[in-house]
């Protein structure tokens, strides 16, 4: 857990600051923090890059949903909602990942069809 006073990492379930003393007692009703952008209350990455280029190189549909929840994330940092922030960079970083994966997969596959078809060819097939 890191201090909102000082940013100080203290254990997870410390009520006051090891270095400042200021208490973690939440006010009645708040909601805990649960991500670490939330904790810090520092701007979350928001996965763009990797969104824009799994966009660009391997899948077109995936890398533009990750690029709508990046935008999202950014909204959300901007309007400092790290939480909220966490969430969407989350998501947007899965998609960015599963279209990695869809792109890295269609090219093995047409690198083996390839392959397959030279052989072919050289054989003296159709």
């Amino acid at each position: 857990m890191f201090c909102p006073a000082c940013g100080a990492s203290n254990p997870e379930h410390a009520a006051n600051c090891q270095s400042c003393g200021q208490s973690f007692a939440s006010p009645a009703g708040a909601p805990p923090t649960s991500s670490f952008g939330a904790q810090s209350g520092a701007p979350v990455n928001a996965h763009l890059p990797m969104s824009i280029l799994v966009t660009l190189f391997c899948c077109q549909p995936c890398g533009i949903v990750a690029i709508v929840f990046s935008a999202i994330a950014m909204g959300k940092n901007s309007s400092a909602d790290y939480e909220g922030a966490a969430q969407a960079a989350k998501t947007a970083s899965l998609w960015g990942w599963i279209g990695f994966g869809v792109g890295i997969s269609v090219w093995l596959i047409y690198g083996v069809f390839m392959l397959i078809m030279m052989a072919a060819a050289a054989a003296g097939g159709p």
